[in-house]
C-alpha cells in the first residue's frame, strides 16, 4: 500500500498559524460588529431621548384647539410621533412620517418594572413605512390636549446600514489579510527552516563521503547552533564507531587468519609427504588450532551481542569463593603452577552466574601466561563491593601504561600471547561482564609480577552511571 503524501513542515506550521490567525480574526471580526452595532444603539438612543425632550416642549407651546397634526422637522435620523393617551390618534410628527398613521404602541417591558417598550402595528397602512423604522423608544407625556404618548424612531436604517457595511468590509479585509499572513508566515519559517535545510544537506554529503567532516556550527546559542553541535558530536561518536568496527573487523580478520594458516600449512605438508608425517604431531597441531578458533569466534560472537545488547542474563547467588576454588582445581590439573588460596573468603554476590564464570577463568587464564611458578587467589567484601584479585609472579606490567590493554586484541606481548593462546579478548570481556554488574577491572601496582583485581556490586546492579574508572585489560 503506497505511503500518503505528508505536507512538508514548512507547510503544516503555515496552515496551523493561518488557521489560528483565521480564528483570532474571526473572534475579533464579531467582537468588533458587536461593539459598533450596541454604540450605534447607544448613540442613537441619546439622538432619540434629545429629540423627544425638543419635541415635548414644542407640542406644550403648541394651541389645544388645533385639529390637524403638528407637523415637526425631522432632525438627523430621528423621527418623532405624539399620539394621545389610547394611542389611536395622532397629534404631532416628524415630516418625514407626517402622513402616516399611529405606527407603535406602548408595551411594559418584561422584567423591567414600569419602563415602557414599543410594539410597532404591521398592517396595511403601516407597512410603506414599518421598513424606514428601526429601534425606538416612547414616553408619557402631558399636553394642553391631555396625556399622550411621544415615540421616537431611528429613520432610514442607519444603523443596519452602518453595520452592513462593516461587515462588508469586514468580509473583504479578512480573507486578503490572510493571504497577507500565509505568505509572511511561509516566507518567515522557510528562512527560519534554512539553516537547517543546509545542515541537512551538510550531513547528508558527510554521511555519503566523509566522516570526519563537521557541520559548520554558527555562532550564538540558538536552537539551530544547539543542534549543530549535537549533530557534530553524534559525527564523532559515528567516525569512533566506524573506525572502531573498521579495527574489530581488521584484527579480528588478522586473529583468524594466523590458525587458519597454520592449519592450511600443516595439512598441505601433510599430504604432500604422507609416507613420512608424524599424523599425531598433525592431530596436535589441528586440535590446537581448532580449540583457538573456537575461542576466537566464541569471544567474538560474545562481544558481539554484548555490544547489540543482545545478552540474556539471570539474577541468582554465585560465590566468588567458589569460584575461585574450582579454577584452583584446575589450574593444578593442567599446569606445575602452585596456587594460594589462603586469602579467599566467602564472597557472595548477586548476578549471572555464567558471566562470573567466564570473567575469572579469564582471568586465571590470563595470569597463567605470565606466571613463572605461583598463583594467589583473593576474595573479599569492600563495602557494597566483591572483590576478587588474581596475582601472578611473572614479570609483571608497567601499572601506568595498563589502560592499553583496555583495548580488544591489545596484548603485552604479541608474539608470546600468541604462541600461548591469548586472543587479545579474553580482558576485554572480563571488563564488559564487570561493568554489567557495577564494577570495573583493573591492575594494581605490585612489587613482583603482576595483580588483577575485580569489582563488583555485592548485589550485582549496574548504576545508571557507570564507574568513571578506567578498566584495564591484559591478555
Amino acid at each position: 500500500m503506497a505511503r500518503s503524501h505528508q505536507l512538508s513542515i514548512r507547510a503544516r506550521l503555515t496552515i496551523i498559524f493561518v488557521i489560528a490567525i483565521a480564528v483570532i480574526l474571526t473572534f475579533t471580526g464579531i467582537a468588533l460588529v458587536s461593539l459598533v452595532h450596541r454604540s450605534l444603539l447607544t448613540q442613537a438612543s441619546n439622538q432619540i431621548d434629545a429629540v423627544m425632550e425638543q419635541t415635548q416642549m414644542r407640542v406644550d407651546a403648541a394651541p389645544a384647539t388645533s385639529h390637524h397634526p403638528l407637523i415637526l422637522a425631522t432632525r438627523g435620523d430621528v423621527v418623532v410621533q405624539v399620539t394621545n393617551a389610547a394611542g389611536t390618534t395622532v397629534w404631532a410628527a416628524s415630516s418625514a412620517i407626517e402622513n402616516a398613521p399611529v405606527l407603535a404602541r406602548p408595551v411594559v417591558g418584561f422584567g423591567t418594572g414600569e419602563a415602557l417598550n414599543i410594539k410597532f402595528i404591521r398592517d396595511a397602512a403601516t407597512d410603506a413605512t414599518l421598513p424606514e423604522l428601526s429601534s425606538g423608544q416612547v414616553a408619557s407625556i402631558t399636553t394642553t390636549r391631555g396625556p399622550g404618548l411621544i415615540f421616537g424612531f431611528v429613520y432610514g436604517g442607519p444603523i443596519e446600514h452602518s453595520v452592513r457595511v462593516l461587515l462588508a468590509s469586514l468580509l473583504i479585509s479578512f480573507p486578503l489579510l490572510l493571504l497577507l499572513s500565509g505568505a509572511l508566515i511561509w516566507l518567515g519559517i522557510g528562512l527560519a527552516l534554512a539553516p537547517v535545510e543546509a545542515i541537512r544537506r551538510r550531513v547528508d554529503a558527510i554521511a555519503a563521503q566523509d566522516l570526519t567532516q563537521r557541520v559548520p556550527v554558527t555562532g550564538g546559542d540558538d536552537e539551530v547552533a544547539r543542534m549543530a553541535r549535537t549533530l557534530n558530536e553524534m559525527l564523532d561518536r559515528l567516525e569512533a564507531a566506524s573506525r572502531f568496527q573498521q579495527e574489530f573487523v581488521s584484527n579480528a580478520s588478522h586473529e583468524l587468519r594466523s590458525p587458519l594458516t597454520t592449519l592450511l600449512a600443516t595439512t598441505e605438508r601433510a599430504t604432500g609427504d604422507a609416507a613420512n608425517t608424524s599424523w599425531p604431531e598433525v592431530a596436535e597441531v589441528v586440535m590446537r588450532e581448532g580449540r583457538r578458533l573456537e575461542g576466537i569466534i566464541a569471544d567474538l560472537f560474545w562481544l558481539a551481542r554484548h555490544d547489540e545488547d543482545h545478552i540474556e542474563s539471570e539474577r541468582v547467588d554465585v560465590d566468588f569463593d567458589d569460584l575461585l576454588y574450582e579454577e584452583a582445581s584446575r589450574v593444578r590439573s593442567i599446569s606445575e603452577l602452585s596456587v594460594d588460596t589462603s586469602m579467599v573468603q566467602p564472597t557472595r554476590v548477586t548476578g549471572d552466574v555464567a558471566m562470573f564464570t567466564r570473567m575469572v577463568r579469564n582471568v586465571v587464564d590470563n595470569a597463567m601466561r605470565y606466571a613463572q611458578s605461583e598463583l594467589r587467589f583473593d576474595s573479599h567484601y569492600d563495602g557494597d563491593d566483591a572483590v576478587v584479585v588474581v596475582s601472578d609472579d611473572g614479570e609483571g606490567i608497567d601499572v601506568a601504561e595498563s589502560g592499553k590493554f583496555f583495548e580488544r586484541f591489545s596484548r603485552a606481548d604479541s608474539a608470546r600471547s600468541r604462541r600461548s593462546g591469548g586472543t587479545g579478548l579474553g580482558l576485554a570481556i572480563v571488563t564488559e561482564i564487570a561493568l554489567r554488574h557495577g564494577g570495573s577491572a583493573r591492575f594494581v601496582e605490585v612489587d613482583q609480577g603482576s595483580r588483577i583485581e575485580l569489582r563488583v556490586r555485592r548485589d550485582g546492579l549496574r548504576p545508571s552511571v557507570r564507574p568513571g574508572a578506567g578498566a584495564d585489560a591484559r591478555t
